[in-house]
């Protein structure tokens, strides 16, 4: 029974000194590249495409940093990214929710063809609707400002709306009816029951 004993142990040691190894191997294969990464942004031009690959850089080129942040107006891109970044993600959230809510939570007539219209609008390829959008930004006079990158988002995006369709209807009805039954309005069932509720596919939507 002792030795029945010390094999399985030994077995097991050995079982798991194997998965750590195999995990150790996996992690350091996908940390490569970024050490790649690392090393090359400190190389001089002349050391990035040699043969073979030359992973200590000779010398270290620090200033590579400093003409990455002046080469372009880095700083004005960033702040431009975080403003259409930003106003993107709060469009999503304010608009597409709203609509979610009243595609699954109110009933009405032609709430179910609405809903079919909204999807079959994520068939059209970009490709077929841009020439239509850049025609009516420039009647708006849209062009050349963050409006057309911007103003969309706070019209509903159908992917994103359908996402939280399918989970507001997961939501038990019977939360929703007790809700009203205690005076709650709609507006504020959809934001003091159902928002709460639903922050794991706001998040999603919201990424």
């Amino acid at each position: 029974m002792a030795g029945s004993s010390e094999t399985a142990k030994l077995t097991s040691i050995l079982g798991k000194l194997g998965t750590y190894s195999a995990l150790v191997i996996l992690g350091a294969v996908f940390f490569l590249p970024f050490l790649w990464l690392l090393s090359t942004s400190v190389k001089p031009d002349s050391q990035i495409m040699v043969m073979p690959p030359k992973w200590i850089p000779d010398p270290f080129q620090w200033s590579n940093y400093s003409k990455g942040l002046t080469f372009v107006p880095f700083l004005t891109f960033l702040k431009n990214t975080l403003i259409i970044c930003s106003a993107n993600v709060i469009g999503v959230l304010v608009s597409c929710p709203l609509v979610a809510y009243g595609l699954s939570m109110i009933p009405w007539r032609g709430r179910e063809v609405l809903f079919i219209i909204i999807l079959s609008t994520m068939m059209l390829p970009y490709q077929v609707v841009m020439v239509p959008l850049f025609t009516v930004f420039t009647f708006l006079g849209w062009i050349d400002t963050f409006l057309p990158l911007t103003v969309p988002a706070f019209l509903g995006n159908a992917f994103f709306i359908f996402l939280l369709r399918q989970f507001f209807i997961t939501i038990p009805k019977d939360l929703v009816d007790a809700a009203k039954i205690d005076g709650c309005s709609e507006f504020q069932t959809y934001r003091q029951i159902v928002l709460p509720l639903s922050k794991p596919a706001l998040a999603v939507a919201g990424q």
